[in-house]
């Protein structure tokens, strides 16, 4: 589970996982738009120093975009992330080598919505679904289950650091 931290504005979302493959295959799992799409969503662009991408909706509409700050293959890199009509935010994302595979550490600062949380659980989730077998589609119907499964367990997490109103 993700660590709710507050941050100015909104909140910070931090989360840790471990995956059975190498630091150049989790780094293409994560950049390319042809995997992305398998486990996170549609995306086009370039994940390169100064690159920009859009990330798009099941529609096809773009639902958020962002350009990428800093690049450091296959280590990690820092991007902007601005949903359509939202304040930008940060998305900073780390990839160690460790024992059994790689160490992802994903980082999202200045969040205001509460299915961040939740959301990046489950997708995070879901790379490891799609790295278990990276032939197969994204399965939408597990992922929402597993959404609306986590989401009142963020819900109540984020409920406990607002302070009340006075």
């Amino acid at each position: 589970m993700g660590e709710i931290l507050p941050d100015e504005p909104g909140l910070r979302l931090e989360f840790e996982e471990t995956y059975d493959t190498d630091p150049d295959d989790l780094w293409e799992a994560i950049t390319t738009p042809e995997r992305l799409s398998r486990w996170m969503a549609a995306y086009r662009g370039d994940f390169r120093l100064g690159g920009r991408w859009q990330a798009l909706t099941r529609d096809g509409d773009v639902y958020c975009d962002g350009e990428v700050t800093a690049c450091e293959r296959p280590q990690g890199f820092a991007t902007t992330w601005t949903v359509v009509g939202e304040a930008p935010t940060r998305l900073t994302v780390r990839l160690d080598p460790v024992t059994g595979g790689t160490r992802l550490r994903l980082v999202h600062e200045h969040v205001t919505r509460p299915d961040y949380g939740p959301g990046w659980h489950t997708y995070l989730e879901s790379l490891a679904w799609h790295l278990a077998d990276p032939g197969a589609p994204k399965d939408r119907e597990r992922w929402d289950a597993r959404f609306d499964a986590l989401a009142p367990g963020y819900a109540e997490r984020l409920a406990a650091l607002t302070p009340p109103a006075p």
